[in-house]
């Protein structure tokens, strides 16, 4: 089947993100000199970019490959959550971001010189979300799910969006859910929900995995399907593509490609393909093909794309 086929099979799907947003920042500019405080560069800035991250960042990727989509989650009153909340305007998700007074948005800044991350900066809260932002961030996740979205996809960043009242919201309603997919840095505290789909690093699954090759993860089947309790685990292996296990269907290995690996478009293409009915063999090589594609140009990738050829691991 071809990209577009199935890429039209998913327009319009009704989609809720809930989980971390995060405000990515890029300082970018050139190592002029050695400074002589320490050994390190000196680096005068040229340009500064800031986009949607976390959970902004992959309800942005659905609102680009032509979902209707929604994102609930937590900014602070400050102004890297107003600039957080107007690029979720930009993307044109439907923004229910909870502003917290007194808290910090979650931030991450990466200075780049000569074309490589030299360092990174993170700020904002993380503590557990109390008192009545927590109680608003509920009622709004309420109304989300109230509209019977196609697929709810959960981000947790341990930034302290998501805690027990929200899992438990989550599976009171969990029958009413056609497709849940988890992107966790901690996989366990969701598995009693019974995810539909998740999707791993390496890294996340290292003490389910024993080695960090691609054959290694190929072996591990039977524990990742155990410890996470989905019906669909797809492991992302940065360079080394993607490894795709299930209960239902053989294990994919897609490669790929050299370039850029856009781990919010790998979510989002996964579980659209899944909506628009493709095999597990597809919504693989949809996931992996997507996730080589930038965010600007998402909304183009129907015309970019050919055929799907998923591979058998």
């Amino acid at each position: 089947m071809r990209f577009a086929e199935l890429a039209a099979r998913w327009q319009d799907r009704p989609v809720l993100v809930v989980g971390d947003a995060v405000l990515d920042c890029w300082l970018t500019g050139t190592p002029t000199r050695m400074s002589r405080e320490a050994p390190v560069p000196v680096i005068t800035l040229e340009t500064t970019r800031e986009v949607a991250g976390g959970a902004a960042a992959v309800a942005g990727a659905f609102t680009g490959l032509g979902a209707r989509t929604t994102v609930v989650g937590v900014t602070g009153d400050d102004d890297a959550g107003a600039t957080l909340r107007s690029r979720v305007w930009d993307g044109g998700a439907t923004d229910r971001l909870v502003v917290a007074v007194g808290r910090r948005t979650l931030t991450k800044r990466r200075v780049v010189a000569a074309g490589q991350v030299v360092a990174r900066f993170d700020d904002g809260d993380t503590s557990p979300l109390t008192g009545g932002a927590a109680e608003t961030l509920l009622h709004r996740l309420g109304e989300s799910l109230a509209e019977r979205p196609a697929a709810v996809v959960v981000c947790d960043l341990g930034a302290g969006t998501l805690g027990p009242a929200v899992r438990a919201l989550l599976a009171s309603r969990r029958l009413d859910v056609p497709l849940l997919a988890v992107d966790a840095l901690d996989l366990a505290p969701w598995a009693h929900l019974g995810p539909d789909l998740v999707t791993p690093t390496l890294d996340t699954v290292g003490g389910v995995v024993d080695g960090t090759t691609t054959a290694a993860v190929i072996a591990s089947r039977g524990m990742l399907l155990r410890s996470t309790a989905a019906a669909v685990v797809a492991v992302t292996l940065d360079a080394d593509g993607a490894v795709v296990h299930s209960h239902d269907a053989d294990t994919v290995h897609t490669s790929a490609a050299p370039t850029p690996r856009n781990r919010s478009a790998y979510v989002a293409g996964f579980v659209l393909a899944q909506l628009a009915g493709a095999a597990l063999p597809e919504a693989a090589a949809t996931a992996q093909r997507c996730a080589a594609i930038r965010d600007r140009d998402l909304p183009f990738a129907a015309a970019q794309l050919g055929s799907l050829d998923p591979t058998p691991a």
